[in-house]
C-alpha cells in the first residue's frame, strides 16, 4: 500500500508529495477562501465598503454556503470525478475572491459581497470533504493521523499569510488586497490542477460502521460543537481586538497573525498526538482545550492572555478537522470514509451556519464581544461531554 500511494503520487504530480494537491486545496479553499476574511472585515467596515452587521452576515453567508458545499460533496463522494469536481471547487474559490474586489457600496454592496462568500463557501465544503478523503483513501492506516495532519496545514499556511500580507496589502486598498488573494490562490490553483491521484475517486468498498449508532451520533454532535464554539474566534477575533478593544488594525491583524502560527503547527501536532494516544482520546482533550481557550478573553484581555487564546484556538481549528478525519478513517474506508466524514462535516457546517447567524444576531443586538466568547465556550464544553461518551462506547483511543 505505500509503494501504492507512492506509485500514484508520481503518476499525477511527478515526484512531488501525493498530499501535495489536498494540502493546497485546503489552503485555497479555507485558508483563502474562508480565513483571509477575518482580518478584512474590520477594514470593510472602517473604509466604508459594509456597516460592522452587515460585515459578520457576510461572513455567515460564506458559513451558509459551506454547508450546501459540504451538502454536494456527500451526494458526489463516490463519482469517479472527484479529480474534475475538485478543480471546480478550486475554480469557484478563486471567482469568489476576484469578485469581493468590486466596491459597489450601498445599497448593493452588502449583497454582492454576500453572495460571493457564500460561494466561497460552497467551494470551501467541496473541498473540505472530497479533497483530503482523495488522499487518505490511498494511504496506509498507520500514516493516516500523519497525513491528514500534514493535509490540514493547509489552513494555518492560509491563516499565517493572510494575518500577515493583508494588513500590508490594505494600505494599497482593498481592491488590491482581494484581487491579490485571487492571484494568490490562482497560482495554488495551477499547481494542484493536474496532480490529483489518478481518477481521484475513492476505490469501491467500505462500509459505514453499524455498530454502536448511539455513540456515532454523539461522535457528530461533538464534531458539530466545534463548529458554533469556534465561531467567536474565526469570525470576531481581529474586529474585537481593534475595534472592541480599540487597540486598532495592526493590534487586531496582529492577533490574527497568532492565530495563524497555532493554526500552522496545529493540525500536524494532533496528528503526531493521535498517533500516540488515539484520534478519539486526542479528539476528546482537544474540546475541552479549546472550551477553555475560547473563554480566555472573558478572564483577561491583556495582550498576553488574548495571544495565548489565539494560539490555542488556532491550533485546535485545523487540528480538530485533523483529529476528527483520521478518526474516522480508522472506523470507515473508501467510499464510506468520505461519507461519515462528510457526515460529520455536514453537521459541522450546519452548526457553524445557525452559530455564526446567531452570534451575528447577538452582536448586532448587544454590541458586545463577550458574550460570544461566553457561548462559544459552553457549546465547546458540551462537545467535550459528547465526545467522551462516544468514545468510550466504540472503545477508540
Amino acid at each position: 500500500m505505500a509503494n501504492e500511494i507512492g506509485a500514484r503520487g508520481a503518476s499525477a504530480g511527478g515526484r512531488l508529495a501525493p498530499w501535495l494537491p489536498a494540502l493546497l486545496a485546503v489552503l485555497v479553499g479555507i485558508g483563502f477562501a474562508r480565513f483571509a476574511y477575518t482580518p478584512l472585515l474590520p477594514l470593510l467596515v472602517e473604509r466604508g465598503w459594509v456597516s460592522a452587521p452587515q460585515a459578520a452576515f457576510a461572513g455567515a453567508a460564506n458559513l451558509a454556503g459551506y454547508l450546501v458545499g459540504a451538502l454536494l460533496a456527500q451526494a458526489l463522494a463516490a463519482r469517479r470525478e472527484r479529480g474534475a469536481i475538485l478543480n471546480a471547487a478550486l475554480a469557484l474559490a478563486v471567482v469568489s475572491l476576484g469578485a469581493c474586489a468590486v466596491p459597489l457600496g450601498a445599497p448593493w454592496g452588502a449583497l454582492w459581497l454576500s453572495v460571493f462568500r457564500f460561494l466561497a463557501g460552497v467551494a470551501g465544503g467541496l473541498i473540505m470533504v472530497l479533497g483530503p478523503s482523495a488522499v487518505l483513501s490511498r494511504t496506509p492506516p498507520e500514516a493516516k493521523s500523519r497525513v491528514s495532519g500534514i493535509v490540514f496545514a493547509g489552513v494555518g499556511i492560509g491563516v499565517v499569510l493572510s494575518g500577515a500580507l493583508l494588513p500590508a496589502l490594505a494600505t494599497l486598498g482593498l481592491v488590491a488586497t482581494w484581487l491579490a488573494l485571487a492571484a494568490m490562490a490562482l497560482l495554488l490553483t495551477a499547481i494542484a490542477w493536474r496532480r490529483w491521484p489518478d481518477g481521484a475517486g475513492a476505490p469501491a468498498g467500505g462500509a459505514m460502521p453499524r455498530r454502536a449508532p448511539i455513540a456515532m451520533a454523539l461522535l457528530v454532535l461533538a464534531y458539530a460543537t466545534d463548529g458554533t464554539g469556534f465561531v467567536p474566534h474565526t469570525l470576531f477575533l481581529s474586529d474585537f481586538v481593534a475595534r472592541g478593544l480599540g487597540r486598532g488594525e495592526a493590534a487586531g491583524g496582529l492577533a490574527w497573525t497568532v492565530f495563524g502560527v497555532g493554526a500552522l503547527v496545529g493540525a500536524p501536532l494532533c496528528g503526531l498526538v493521535a498517533t500516540r494516544i488515539g484520534a478519539g482520546r486526542a479528539l476528546v482533550g482537544a474540546l475541552f482545550v479549546k472550551a477553555a481557550a475560547v473563554a480566555l478573553p472573558l478572564v483577561s484581555t491583556a495582550t498576553a492572555a488574548l495571544w495565548l487564546s489565539a494560539l490555542l484556538v488556532g491550533a485546535l481549528t485545523p487540528g480538530m478537522v485533523a483529529l476528527a478525519a483520521g478518526l474516522t478513517a480508522s472506523l470507515a474506508s473508501g467510499p464510506a470514509q468520505a461519507r461519515l466524514f462528510g457526515t460529520m462535516t455536514i453537521a459541522f457546517a450546519v452548526a457553524q451556519a445557525a452559530g455564526a447567524y446567531a452570534l451575528s444576531a447577538l452582536f448586532a443586538s448587544s454590541g458586545s464581544h463577550l458574550p460570544l466568547f461566553a457561548a462559544g465556550a459552553a457549546v465547546l464544553a458540551g462537545g467535550g461531554v459528547a465526545a467522551m461518551a462516544a468514545v468510550r462506547m466504540l472503545g477508540r483511543g
